[in-house]
């Protein structure tokens, strides 16, 4: 699959990734049909997250199909179509818990 990917400081390419796979019962695989990159990507182009690891795939908020669910997903299955939001939830914690 394609992906824009941060290859250095200052740069990012659409390159050749392999398609994700679950690896958790929590995971969901979901088919790219439309995405963005926001400002915390540029932030990650300019140098400013240090933390940012040359490789990662930018461009977080999306929508799209889901193509495979792990056994613990209920709420959505295959070909369900889907926002993703840019935030990532455990559903585990006190501050998800908590809404």
């Amino acid at each position: 699959m394609k992906a824009l990917t941060y290859t250095k400081p200052g740069r990012f390419e659409l390159i050749e990734k392999p398609k994700p796979e679950i690896l958790n019962p929590k995971d969901a695989v979901v088919r790219v049909t439309l995405s963005s990159i926001c400002s915390s990507d540029l932030h990650i182009l300019h140098g400013a997250v240090p933390k940012a690891e040359i490789g990662i795939t930018v461009g977080h908020e999306l929508v799209g199909v889901v193509e495979a669910v792990g056994s613990e997903v209920t709420k959505v299955k295959p070909g369900d179509r889907v926002a993703v939001n840019v935030e990532t939830f455990c559903g585990e914690c006190f501050y998800c818990k908590r809404g």
